[in-house]
């Protein structure tokens, strides 16, 4: 057990860990939805705060490159913004898992040039202890697919990762989605894009674990913090019997820092819950921009189809508790408000966007904690998958 200079013996540390995803660096990248032509200084920008802020890990949640034409560069890029961080550990997203084509880097050698971040040459899933929390990287991709897929190999992984954890809190990171986060509305194509195909499965499997505190995802640029219960695990293994079994975790989705509402998050964790706090480039006319980009995306076209405007910005900058919220551990299903998507939104007007320190750091500050800037020597070395795999046919 690790102690912290004045804390009382017995009393664990509090880990804090940073949640950044869907960064595209994108070297040549335009203004579309996503700013990718900024991508390059948000990074920069959300870096040097890390550094301030001591996190004790940086968790990259895949999209980390752009990868449209321009793949070394981007690479090349996102290496050199990363490198600053001491403890930083990776998992790929779609943007990652093309098919080989000249100008893109493959899932492949994306993962070898990240060696040693979480994933390393032909290991996509991964896992590692920060202080007391164990946290798992998986792949949830499928080569050349938008969508998402948690294949056999890699559910076994997570399964003997998850049976051998001994740490009392255990964080999944993933690229894609184990929830609807826009119901009660029906968006099929949001399903086939968004969702980890076989979610009930891996959902099944987080539940008999209660050790098991979050799922942290992104692909989606949008902000939902929800619980999920025992009766997420509806269509999977019965768990009703087992002694062990959690009342739940939180599937929490964080947005893109290079699309409105541009955000990362700060995930500390003591023996009683999760506090998440945002962290916002701080960049100028970055909230403006972002907004006018954000709408004149794909995105804001389909949800056309089911709200209007000021609904979607609504949907998209998520609940205003959101960027600065204590998620309890032993909170029951229905004890946090975030599981109607209908009502956990709020307004993301550009008149907005100055409340809620759009162009200054991050959202809600997080408590004082004294601590080293990273952990080293003070937490185990972590192990990475043993198995080589490129992707399931």
């Amino acid at each position: 057990m690790v102690h912290e200079k004045g804390l009382r013996p017995g009393v664990r540390r509090r880990v804090r860990l940073a949640h950044l995803t869907d960064c595209h660096v994108a070297c040549d990248g335009k203004a579309t939805a996503v700013l990718k032509n900024r991508s390059i200084e948000i990074l920069h920008d959300l870096v040097d705060q890390l550094l301030d802020r001591a996190v004790d890990a940086v968790l990259l949640g895949g999209d980390n490159i752009d990868n449209r034409g321009s793949g070394e560069r981007d690479l090349d890029a996102f290496v050199h913004a990363i490198d600053r961080l001491p403890r930083a550990y990776c998992v790929v997203g779609n943007h990652e898992a093309v098919t080989s084509r000249s100008g893109r880097v493959t899932k492949t050698q994306f993962a070898a040039r990240l060696h040693g971040r979480g994933i390393s040459t032909r290991r996509f899933n991964f896992w590692t202890v920060v202080g007391d929390v164990r946290v798992i990287g998986i792949d949830t991709t499928v080569i050349g697919a938008t969508g998402g897929r948690v294949s056999p190999h890699t559910l076994r992984f997570l399964s003997r990762c998850l049976g051998e954890a001994t740490e009392p809190h255990v964080v999944v990171v993933g690229h894609h989605l184990l929830r609807r986060t826009w119901a009660p509305h029906h968006l099929a194509r949001w399903d086939e894009e968004y969702l980890v195909s076989n979610w009930e499965q891996v959902v099944a499997l987080l539940l008999q674990y209660p050790n098991v505190r979050a799922y942290l995802c992104g692909h989606h640029h949008a902000s939902s913090i929800q619980r999920i219960g025992p009766d997420g695990a509806s269509h999977g293994p019965d768990t009703s019997d087992a002694s062990n079994v959690s009342n739940g975790f939180y599937h929490i989705l964080t947005p893109s820092p290079a699309a409105y509402p541009h955000v990362a998050r700060i995930l500390e964790f003591d023996d009683s819950g999760i506090h998440v706090s945002a962290l916002r480039p701080r960049l100028t006319g970055l909230m403006e921009a972002g907004l006018a980009a954000v709408l004149s995306g794909r995105k804001a076209r389909r949800f056309a189809t089911v709200s209007d405007t000021d609904g979607f910005l609504r949907y998209i900058a998520g609940r205003p508790d959101e960027n600065d919220v204590f998620l309890p551990h032993n909170a029951g299903p229905s004890s946090v408000s975030f599981a109607n998507l209908a009502t956990s939104v709020v307004s993301a007007r550009p008149q907005d966007a100055a409340s809620r320190g759009g162009g200054g750091g991050g959202g809600g500050s997080v408590s004082a904690v004294t601590q080293p800037a990273v952990m080293s020597a003070a937490c185990d070395g972590g192990m990475f998958d043993p198995d080589t795999e490129f992707h399931d046919p």
